[in-house]
């Protein structure tokens, strides 16, 4: 029986690979989180490509909106507000009304506001996981946000 010759550096990549994931892992469950170089203390929002986007309008509801949309608790409703300075009340108060709104309808909400140069209120629905989630995961702890199904 004859064995192939050029396959051996594979096995050498993958193992090597293993045990540079195994390291990696093992620092970060001993490392303490800690603010990394540059951070000013806001934390980064990480939010997946939007599935479908809301604008309110004289047209539709949000309620209406949401009742066409498939429903799926792995969803997100994300509330995305984007005012002037001198206008956040006011901007920040639509955007907890739709927020409610949304929540009325029995999906998981959030609101993210951002400063910009003209007002914006829009709705997206994400499948955005949460940071966290991922680190109770990992952790062996109970998340609470994952339907009952996926525990």
């Amino acid at each position: 029986m004859i064995g192939r010759s050029g396959q051996g550096w594979a096995v050498t990549f993958a193992d090597l690979s293993i045990i540079l994931f195994m390291i990696t892992a093992a620092d970060l469950a001993v490392s303490a989180p800690g603010p990394q170089s540059g951070d000013s203390g806001s934390a980064m929002i990480a939010t997946a490509d939007p599935v479908a986007v809301f604008r309110p309008t004289a047209g539709i509801s949000l309620h209406q909106w949401l009742d066409q949309q498939p429903a799926d608790p792995r969803q997100l409703v994300t509330v995305l507000v984007r005012h002037p300075a001198e206008g956040m009340e006011r901007a920040m108060a639509a955007g907890l009304r739709l927020a409610r709104e949304a929540e009325a309808d029995g999906r998981a909400a959030r609101i993210i506001a951002e400063e910009g140069t003209a007002p914006e209120l829009s709705v997206m629905l994400t499948y955005d996981s949460s940071p966290h989630a991922v680190a109770r995961n990992l952790l062996g702890t109970q998340n609470d946000n994952q339907p009952e199904e996926s525990r």
